[in-house]
């Protein structure tokens, strides 16, 4: 599967790096950027078996409003 990139999500992750990148570059770093996310939500799960995932989102629109 591949996933569209935005232009603002390319324009964050250039930020991230004083190198180039280019169109592979972007899918391996966003790619990579996932796999980290995905390890992060785990890990909180597993600490705080109270909280879902649907916990999770919640609580960062929460922090993202206010």
């Amino acid at each position: 599967m591949q996933v569209e990139i935005d232009k603002d999500v390319e324009e964050h992750v250039q930020s991230l790096t004083s190198i180039k990148l280019y169109e592979d570059d972007y899918y391996f770093f966003v790619d990579w950027l996932v796999r980290i996310g995905i390890e992060t939500v785990r890990g909180a799960l597993e600490k705080n078996p109270q909280l879902t995932l649907g916990d999770l989102v919640m609580m960062q629109f929460r922090d993202n409003k206010h």
